[in-house]
């Protein structure tokens, strides 16, 4: 995986904002897809929630809770180079599902029943061949990770054995490899990945790491990048494969902590993180002056960010990033971050 590609240049864009249409963008992200479009759950002003897409103009409705179905939608929206959108929603009837939606009415992938007792939480991730990746309360007992398409559910990996729970998302890349972060049974954590057979350890506390961020992300190569705390001191965000781990921000630079890392193809987009002494934000390089994207306290629209979040469906391969944010004067937006050449 390469090293982060610097981008020290960006507009905003506008995607929708809280006002006559939407109440509410919390507590969910803003997912992005190859084409610039933006996807993310609202809670409508008139009630309900629903899923709505936008890349600068007019946004359009997905799915809402005013008809047919969906009582509620509960996640982030993923969405892929196609235009499919999965998320989490509550069903009219009772029950909860993970749904994919591809131009038309939304389709249950998995919902409550003989098998799950609850999906979720957070939000599924998708690749672009339309495989969905959640997490589940299983009906036996216990918890998993899973994958399913309109024909089938593959279990990825469950609390029956090795591990005793699963934290952040499953991301799944385009050969249908899933990372997940989990609690193991004897104690400590660790990220691996896995297809539904034997998992892969990419990291593990121990010798080297003393606490594994909760979201681990996955390239189209099967490398993983993480943001870890150092057993001798220091975090930064790593790259690994069950070949051996590499720094790609120094754990001994200029930040403090890290929370995650988004990347591409390309390699390492952006990372959110707090500068020692500073504030968490979102950055695209290991300067937090000249790589700075958006910080907590800096001012925008006449007001200034109080709270941001973006998680590993919030980058595209063009580095453009789907960011929500909140400010101070209660305003809240969901933008993209345009990378100008």
């Amino acid at each position: 995986m390469k090293l982060p590609s610097q981008i020290r240049a960006f507009r905003l864009t506008l995607i929708a904002e809280t006002g006559d249409r939407f109440s509410d963008f919390t507590p969910y992200v803003a997912s992005v897809n190859d084409a610039g479009t933006v996807a993310f759950q609202a809670k409508l002003r008139a009630g309900g929630s629903g899923v709505f897409t936008g890349d600068g103009g007019p946004v359009l409705t997905v799915a809402d809770s005013t008809g047919g179905v969906l009582g509620g939608v509960d996640s982030h929206p993923d969405v892929n180079r196609d235009g499919a959108l999965s998320f989490y929603a509550g069903l009219r009837a009772g029950g909860q599902g993970v749904f994919l939606a591809r131009g038309g009415a939304p389709v249950a992938i998995a919902a409550d029943g003989a098998l799950f007792q609850a999906i979720g939480p957070l939000g599924p991730t998708m690749n672009d061949e339309a495989t969905v990746a959640f997490r589940a309360n299983l009906r036996s007992g216990g918890s998993g990770v899973f994958t399913g398409t309109q024909e089938t559910v593959v279990a990825i990996a469950d609390t029956s054995g090795a591990f005793s729970g699963f934290h952040g998302l499953p991301v799944i890349n385009r050969s249908g490899t899933v990372v997940f972060r989990a609690d193991r049974s004897g104690g400590g954590q660790g990220i691996y990945t896995g297809t539904g057979g034997p998992h892969t350890r990419i990291a593990e506390t121990g010798d080297l790491f003393s606490d594994l961020a909760l979201f681990p992300v996955i390239d189209d190569d099967g490398a993983v990048a993480f943001a870890a705390t150092l057993r001798a001191g220091g975090s930064g965000i790593f790259s690994a494969t069950a070949r051996g781990v590499t720094p790609l921000i120094d754990p001994n630079g200029l930040f403090e902590s890290f929370r995650g890392a988004l990347i591409n193809r390309a390699g390492l987009a952006a990372f959110y993180a707090t500068p020692g002494g500073g504030r968490l934000g979102v950055f695209s390089g290991p300067d937090p002056v000249a790589d700075r994207i958006i910080c907590l306290g800096d001012p925008l629209w006449g007001s200034t960010v109080a709270d941001f979040a973006l998680n590993p469906v919030s980058v595209n391969e063009a580095a453009q990033l789907a960011v929500r944010v909140s400010l101070a004067n209660g305003r809240q937006a969901i933008l993209r971050v345009d990378p100008v050449p």
